[in-house]
């Protein structure tokens, strides 16, 4: 089954994000929403939402935090994966890494969000990710792709 999405390009120019498309840094992606690739309690996931400049609480900031807005019919959502698509910078799939869901299973079954984060450094580059979410009973959610544009690249 192939996933389809529409990508939301976010650009880092110094220390601001510009959100190419849709003018807005917290403008959500407009993913068409597929079935799950295994089953009807599989995890669904909705969109990503984009924030920048978020303040860490260690002193540090996050370029670009996305959020991942996502319903496990069972509320058992364990992990988001991340693969890498496309980028011209020095990024290498072994530096992309999946998260821990550890959200309570009745949020999940409401709806929940997963935040992510991406620090840009200096370097002028763009990254385009996929992601999808597994659940406990080995099914996977759609996958929607994304892409950060940092420093202009």
């Amino acid at each position: 089954m192939k996933t389809t999405s529409r990508v939301l390009f976010v650009g880092l120019f110094t220390s601001t994000i510009a959100l190419v498309a849709c003018q807005t840094p917290t403008a959500k992606s407009t993913a068409v929403v597929t079935a799950p690739l295994n089953s009807a309690s599989a995890p669904v996931l909705q969109s990503v939402t984009m924030r920048k400049d978020v303040p860490a609480g260690n002193g540090l900031v996050v370029s670009v935090v996305p959020d991942f807005h996502f319903i496990a019919p069972n509320g058992n959502a364990i992990v988001l994966r991340r693969e890498l698509v496309d980028t011209n910078g020095a990024i290498a799939q072994t530096q992309i890494m999946s998260e821990t869901i550890n959200i309570p299973a009745e949020a999940q079954k409401k709806g929940a969000v997963l935040s992510g984060g991406w620090r840009c450094g200096v370097a002028q580059y763009y990254v385009t990710l996929r992601a999808y979410i597994m659940d406990s009973d080995g099914n996977r959610s759609n996958s929607i792709e994304y892409t950060i544009h940092c420093n202009g690249g």
